[in-house]
């Protein structure tokens, strides 16, 4: 029994998000979110916690340089991908004698190269266990709960309730249909002959009240942990494609930012004067993600293999001077600065960890050195996000699915769109711009190098700052980029997915894969295990 539920990509749920503590959006906030989940599920304090990750899956591959120990455990703990304690908490875990371990398996519950599965032990000694995938961006998709199979995303409550038979699901379901927020009942069976009811809603409930009054035998609930709900009333998507967003600019006699504000106005129900103050909070983060490295009292979270380059960077263009110019200059400084961990400050994923800081940096410069103003800014930056969310409509820009073109790729392009449209672009010129930079990153493999002082990352990510600056002007000389931005979206989408799996974010393929590139992770893993 199903309302009409549009799914659809959501500015601040994909494109911006994450907020969070300095890590991976897809290995560092995606798992601490599917652990909040699993720990909302059992619904008490938990006293042990067991991990599983498909040792040929990409968090394997990764596992530890990008701080995907310290989201996993978080998560089931109880905290959120934006909670400081996320960097203590093993010392945390310890403190309460909460015991753990990580178990690198065949996980065969999902084939998704980013699953994992949570099995928590309760105080009471009650357990669950549930099965997720990051599916990019912070995103992801319970597949399992227990021995039921579901799709459940995150973006709504989903209440569980279990029965010995099928015979009273069909009223049980009738019943939540009359409840406040109500989206959607859906019904599993398991091998062991049980049912299950999900039931998902937009508002919460007294779970208790829910289950004596549907007399389940047990019952337990899901958290959502986007920061928009999804309601029963959302609209259809406003634009697909840049010509359609530019269609809806001329009937409406809007601009691009202000047709990009009534996306996110139809797909979260939220006001226009919400939706503004949330980019606005978004756009805050993002400043300090790319300033607050330069602080005097800044706490780095680096170890002997990061290779920050944010110090050395500001270092050589104060006393030797660069060749760029000023702005790329600082889209630089910046930029590198949006990749360095600082203890506490969070950062803003779009869509790669720290893509939204990437984007920012690149806007920010241009800015200052311009002398736009922040309203200025604020609209470019709701151009990118709509650049955005075409690609997440077209692809999964994630580096686990299409590589690297699907993150530093994407940021270029909603980089370059931003800055094309800041800089009084037209419609046209705004998506030329976006469509080069891309077009420029097709192919591009994710192979981070365990150990390998963040290359070949740190390069990619000044390619798409340059890439973005210097195709905002090429697009307003008047270069045509032929090809429409959906269907370079469609050509990054083909190319990544016929790559190795090794190139897409294993730490297997590609540069991972030199003599040196062994040689760093070999380095790495050895460091981290002692330092263990």
């Amino acid at each position: 029994m199903n309302m009409q539920v549009k799914y659809y990509p959501d500015l601040f749920n994909d494109v911006y998000g994450p907020v969070m503590q300095a890590g991976s959006s897809s290995h560092t906030a995606a798992p601490c979110r599917i652990g909040y989940m699993a720990r909302s599920m059992l619904g008490e304090d938990v006293a042990r916690i067991d991990i599983f990750m498909d040792k040929e899956g990409s968090f394997a591959g990764t596992f530890g340089m990008m701080r995907e120990d310290l989201g996993m455990l978080s998560g089931a703990y109880g905290l959120l991908p934006d909670d400081v304690r996320i960097f203590s908490i093993k010392e945390l875990l310890a403190q309460e004698g909460i015991t753990y371990q990580f178990h690198f398996i065949d996980l065969r519950e999902s084939d998704h190269i980013n699953a994992i599965k949570f099995v928590l032990t309760g105080v009471s000694g009650k357990t669950r266990s549930l099965v997720g995938n990051s599916t990019g961006g912070g995103r992801v998709e319970i597949v399992r709960v227990s021995d039921y199979t579901c799709s459940i995303h995150g973006d709504a409550y989903v209440y569980l309730f279990e029965y010995d038979c099928k015979d009273t699901l069909n009223s049980e379901a009738v019943f939540c249909s009359k409840l406040k927020g109500f989206l959607k009942a859906e019904t599993a069976p398991s091998h062991l002959g049980k049912w299950l009811l999900f039931v998902h809603t937009s508002v919460e409930h007294d779970l208790a009240e829910l289950q004596e009054k549907l007399k389940a035998i047990d019952s337990s609930v899901i958290r959502p942990v986007l920061p928009v709900v999804t309601t029963g009333d959302r609209k259809r998507q406003l634009f697909k494609t840049f010509s359609e967003w530019i269609e809806v600019c001329e009937n409406q006699n809007k601009s691009l930012s202000e047709v990009a504000i009534q996306y996110e106005i139809d797909a979260s129900g939220w006001s226009e004067a919400e939706v503004i103050a949330y980019m606005q909070y978004i756009k805050e983060k993002m400043h300090g993600q790319t300033r607050k490295a330069f602080g005097e009292n800044a706490i780095i979270l680096e170890d002997p293999f990061s290779g920050f380059h944010y110090d050395k960077w500001e270092r050589y263009a104060r006393n030797r001077g660069t060749l760029l110019g000023p702005v790329l200059e600082s889209a630089i400084g910046y930029s590198y600065a949006a990749i360095t961990a600082v203890h506490g400050v969070q950062i803003v994923p779009g869509p790669m960890g720290t893509g939204g800081g990437i984007v920012y940096a690149v806007l920010s410069a241009v800015k200052e050195e311009s002398g736009y103003s922040d309203e200025d800014l604020l609209k470019a930056l709701f151009v990118a996000a709509g650049v955005g969310a075409i690609a997440y409509t077209w692809t999964n820009p994630t580096g686990e699915i299409i590589g690297c073109a699907g993150e530093c790729g994407v940021c270029s392009a909603m980089a370059a769109a931003g800055v094309t449209y800041m800089r009084g672009g037209s419609p046209h010129e705004v998506e030329t711009a976006s469509s080069m930079a891309l077009q420029s990153a097709l192919g591009w493999p994710c192979d981070p190098i365990p150990g390998g002082f963040n290359q070949p990352c740190a390069s990619r990510v000044v390619t798409a700052v340059i890439m973005a600056i210097t195709f905002s002007d090429v697009a307003l000389s008047g270069k045509n980029a032929v090809l429409p931005l959906h269907e370079v979206l469609c050509v990054a989408d083909r190319i990544g997915r016929e790559m190795p799996r090794d190139l897409r974010c294993t730490s297997k393929g590609g540069c991972c894969e030199t003599d040196t590139g062994r040689r760093c992770a070999e380095m790495f893993r050895a460091w981290r295990l002692k330092s263990n």
